[in-house]
């Protein structure tokens, strides 16, 4: 990152910017221009991360924004991306091919065309870190006044960072070469070197650097302060670090997803997770499945702290393992996000422990909060549980006549039928509610038994009845 340096000293002139062309033209990177040949010539100031669908937030300008396309599941994806990109007035998109994708989506190349966004594409084996830092070497070389010290340190912290050191100890080794003291804040959280400026407060220089994503870097110390450039590099590599171990994290969950996935098909045996359980510290004699919408690990990784814990990213949810739910329960409550559980299960139930909360997601989706177990203990938790296509003749042989009738006459049965339910059965508050005479909802009752063949004056073809009407409301929401 470059940031905004200079909070208490005057920013130093920045280099010259290296442009997309200087990237393309680097042969250890390999990189091809895919769409957007015409804009090769933008400066690329920040080499930025993500695999978040809209980054915008974290976009201060001319940022190189590399990804793997974890959430590129349709076209759709791919443009709410691309126009992310070029509205925070990015300089293009580079995509990592290989690593979830094995060739560059076509809606993102289409995307990106329209846009008049570049489009790089960089082959299996180049990670997105050795660009960024190229562009810091780059721009060290560039600055005059970096000097040998400050580039000799930007060297070893980034071989810090291809061994996935710590930002604690990437702080310690700038310290141990700079003196003085750093601290870096991201948002509430803030990280403090061991240094320490042993002088007045009067006789202290302070230096800060800004990041693109907001996060702060501030030296201070007594006699001659790095420059501000340097402080901004310093900050840059600390952000390479952070967005690196997130995309690992990231990429992690996802495969785990797939894993997770393949286990509730039961395409794969549970035992299959018995490592991943066993790096958490998680036991297999009691299991506590939790779904969210899909991308909240994020979120729920500063929440579910001090507890062992799994996270699985799919399409389509979030999916948390834990040992018990009380936590999930109190993170769900604190953020006001909806999450489904199971049971406590075995190991070997895992597949039984995912359906259920699955079930309870979907339910939470509806109704809001968090949906335990306990919740699935009705009609609909129990429909809830069963394959689309085991209610679906329900749908198709009880309400398929109602609903032609509706459409071609303009009857209003399935209607009734639903006020009808929804009044347990009561002829009174049926005709209250539709504004109806009673008689009326009589004679439309026993149309719907003419039309099924189902009474819905008989409590097994009422609960038949309703059945159909639950599937009918629910089947494509919950595929969708």
């Amino acid at each position: 990152m470059t940031g905004d340096a200079g909070v208490g000293r005057a920013a130093d002139s920045h280099a010259p910017e290296l442009t997309l062309t200087d990237l393309l033209a680097v042969p250890e990177f390999r990189l091809t221009c895919i769409a957007g040949a015409d804009a090769l010539g933008r400066a690329v100031r920040w080499v930025h991360t993500t695999e978040l669908l809209d980054p915008a937030q974290y976009l201060r300008g001319h940022e190189l924004v590399c990804t793997v396309g974890t959430s590129f599941d349709d076209d759709e994806a791919c443009a709410r991306f691309v126009d992310a990109v070029a509205g925070a007035d990015g300089s293009g998109i580079c995509f990592g091919v290989g690593d979830v994708h094995e060739a560059v989506p076509t809606g993102l190349v289409e995307a990106c065309r329209r846009a008049g966004l570049p489009l790089l594409a960089a082959p299996l084996g180049v990670p997105f870190m050795a660009l960024s830092e190229y562009l810091v070497q780059s721009r060290v070389r560039a600055e005059s006044d970096a000097g040998e010290r400050g580039a000799r340190l930007l060297v070893d912290l980034l071989a810090r960072v291809r061994m996935q050191a710590p930002t604690a100890e990437l702080l310690e080794l700038a310290v141990s070469r700079l003196g003085g003291r750093l601290v870096l804040s991201e948002g509430a959280r803030v990280l403090e070197s061991n240094g320490r400026a042993d002088a007045d407060d009067d006789s202290l220089a302070t230096v800060v650097a800004s990041s693109p994503d907001g996060a702060t870097l501030t030296w201070t110390g007594p006699g001659t302060e790095p420059s501000a450039t340097l402080v901004a590099s310093l900050a840059h590599v600390l952000d390479v670090a952070r967005h690196e171990r997130d995309v690992e994290a990231d990429l992690h969950r996802e495969r785990i997803g797939q894993l997770l996935t393949l286990v509730a098909d039961r395409l794969a045996s549970p035992s299959a997770l018995t490592e991943t359980l066993a790096d958490a510290g998680l036991p297999a004699a009691g299991l506590v499945f939790s779904v969210w919408p899909p991308g909240a690990s994020r979120v729920l990784v500063s929440s579910l702290v001090g507890i062992p814990v799994v996270f699985g990213e799919t399409p389509s949810a979030t999916v948390v393992i834990t040992a018990s739910a009380d936590q999930v329960r109190s993170a769900a409550e604190q953020l006001g996000v909806v999450c489904g559980l199971s049971r406590s299960v075995p190991l070997a139930d895992s597949a039984r422990g995912l359906g259920e909360a699955r079930a309870a997601f979907e339910m939470a989706r509806r109704d809001g909060g968090c949906v335990g177990p306990e919740g699935l203990t009705s009609l609909a938790g129990l429909l809830e549980q069963q394959p689309p296509d085991r209610l679906r003749p329900f749908v198709d042989q009880l309400l398929g006549p109602l609903l032609a009738s509706d459409a071609r006459r303009g009857t209003a049965y399935v209607p009734t039928l639903s006020t009808y339910l929804r009044c347990d059965g009561s002829l009174t508050a049926t005709a209250r509610a539709e504004f109806l005479h009673v008689n009326t909802v009589r004679h439309r009752l026993a149309r719907v038994r003419q039309l099924t063949g189902r009474d819905p004056f008989a409590f097994d073809d009422r609960v038949a009845l309703a059945i159909a009407l639950w599937a009918y409301q629910n089947l494509d929401s919950r595929r969708g």
